[in-house]
């Protein structure tokens, strides 16, 4: 069985702690902050020192962090340790150019590196995989083993342009629910009557002042900039996701930062004390 590397044990982390060390992956983990590190070593890992020495004692890499950044300075750490036949898999929201450069870099020195973000659903993590069919096919049983549904969708960078996608839906979907509920509110209807009555999944945290225990609102807006950034690259309108990242900016800039993302509610509401444009 391979030896698996973990590097970041956040909320996304401490899931692939318990799944790799409850299917007997041999672990090593490793994390800035020692008391997230302490929740895999409780596990059963073997906490490290540095993301080199993660590499030295792995065959898979999984890299959890939070964006394009992090994986720059983790992948400088570790790159000289790496050796031929590592696979590392970034399964955060990143650039996709730091993902297809980091595959090249690599390279040269016979390690793999592939994009696999990583997405909620009712049945657990869905992981869209780029990279190529023999490094998919390498990185399959670790990826099976913390995700509910993997698949390979192209190569390298492919799972980064999906999971571009998913956020701009879900961003999209939520900034709709917000101006609805706000619009009721204006009516003097009842917002919760969207939920009860006409049956649409209305988040219930729309209908309070607490924006708390759900998908990190910053997370999300780092995610819509990456793909601001993409479809300026290629050309390509985005209206909708353009107006999603001016909420999303408002309440990250004036909001909590432990807000999850339906505190992106505080926009519409803004506009409607009239003090928006």
């Amino acid at each position: 069985m391979e030896r698996v590397g973990l590097i970041g044990v956040g909320n996304i982390g401490k899931h692939y702690s318990t799944k790799l060390t409850e299917a007997r992956y041999p672990l090593t983990a490793f994390d800035l902050d020692r008391a997230k590190m302490q929740y895999a070593v409780d596990l059963g890992a073997v906490g490290a020192d540095t993301p080199a020495d993660v590499a030295a004692a792995s065959d898979i890499v999984v890299l959890s962090l939070p964006g394009s950044k992090p994986v720059d300075e983790v992948m400088n750490a570790m790159l000289p340790a790496l050796r031929p036949g590592q696979l590392v898999i970034d399964t955060g929201t990143s650039r996709r150019e730091t993902d297809v450069e980091w595959a090249a870099a690599c390279e040269p020195k016979g390690v793999g590196f592939m994009d696999a973000p990583i997405t909620w659903r009712k049945g657990g993590l869905t992981i869209m995989a780029g990279g190529t069919e023999a490094q998919f096919e390498q990185g399959r049983g670790v990826l099976e083993v913390i995700g509910h549904r993997v698949r390979h969708v192209g190569p390298t960078g492919s799972g980064q342009l999906l999971k571009y996608v998913n956020q701009m839906i879900l961003a999209g979907q939520l900034a709709v629910w917000c101006e609805s509920v706000e619009f009721a509110k204006s009516c003097d209807l009842d917002p919760k009557l969207i939920a009860e009555h006409l049956e649409f999944d209305v988040p219930e945290t729309l209908f309070g002042d607490d924006f708390s225990g759900s998908g990190t609102l910053k997370l999300h807006y780092k995610d819509l900039g990456y793909i601001l950034e993409a479809a300026h690259e290629t050309g390509a309108h985005v209206p909708v996701a353009n107006v999603a990242h001016e909420a999303f900016k408002y309440a990250d800039l004036t909001g909590d930062p432990l807000w999850g993302q339906p505190g992106i509610a505080t926009y519409w509401r803004m506009l409607m004390r009239g003090e928006g444009v």
